[in-house]
């Protein structure tokens, strides 16, 4: 895997030429769905910056998704790219929900967001989104939120989980004990997909192994994150 802060800026870029390929095409219903995500990605982007700039507050105002698509990625863009600069050179820990993290994690958080409002503006536009190992760093935001999973459903299993994933160029990541009773493993796009909850279990290659892991995936689709869950959704 590549560094996060270049999967991040790469990424983004990856996704803003995609829309403009296709921005000529889009109807207007489309076009407001892709704006309301783009307001998300935003939001996102302006929590970095205010907490990585030391502001009295690091939550994000709420960005509008009115107006033009073109001006929707433009708005979007400067403020992503200005969170990746400022992730790449800080160097203390990063307000964040849920408490301060490292500046490489809170990119890895970003980057999954990223993803799965990603995989939403393609799903509108009815195209495929490329994926690079860059999915790497969302596999492992997934693997280490886990937990996430289990609110309002008791407590998380205190064993960890062993997680085999196939990378986009073939390459093989491991991640937990290799001898943990509970396993998932498949394609790490799959994983991606499932965890952020764009593709539901039974559409994906993804094999869950163990009593635990099983459960973990039925409970996958109750899982509410604000990086990727809203009224957009």
């Amino acid at each position: 895997m590549q560094d996060v802060h270049a999967d991040l800026a790469a990424d983004a870029e990856t996704l803003a030429a995609l829309i403009r390929d296709h921005e000529g095409s889009v109807m207007l219903p489309a076009g407001r769905a892709i704006t309301g995500h783009l307001a998300e990605l935003t939001v996102v982007a302006r929590r970095v910056v205010l907490g990585v700039e030391g502001e009295e507050s690091a939550s994000a105002p709420r960005i509008t998704n009115s107006g033009m698509l073109g001006d929707a990625v433009l708005a979007w863009l400067s403020e992503h790219r200005k969170a990746t600069e400022l992730l790449a050179t800080a160097e203390a820990d990063v307000p964040w929900p849920g408490g301060a993290m490292r500046p490489s994690a809170v990119a890895a958080a970003v980057l999954t967001a990223l993803f799965a409002r990603g995989q939403d503006i393609a799903d509108v536009l009815g195209v495929r989104l490329p994926r690079t190992d860059s999915v790497g760093h969302v596999a492992y935001y997934g693997v280490r939120t886990r937990d996430e999973v289990y609110a309002g459903h008791g407590e998380p299993p205190a064993a960890r989980f062993r997680y085999e994933l196939v990378a986009p160029s073939g390459e093989r990541w491991e991640f937990g004990p290799a001898d943990a009773p509970d396993r998932i493993s498949g394609p790490a796009v799959d994983f991606c997909l499932l965890f952020t909850g764009r593709r539901a279990a039974a559409d994906l290659a993804v094999t869950a192994a163990g009593d635990e892991a099983v459960r973990w995936v039925e409970l996958v689709p109750s899982r509410r994150n604000p990086l990727w869950t809203s009224e957009v959704d």
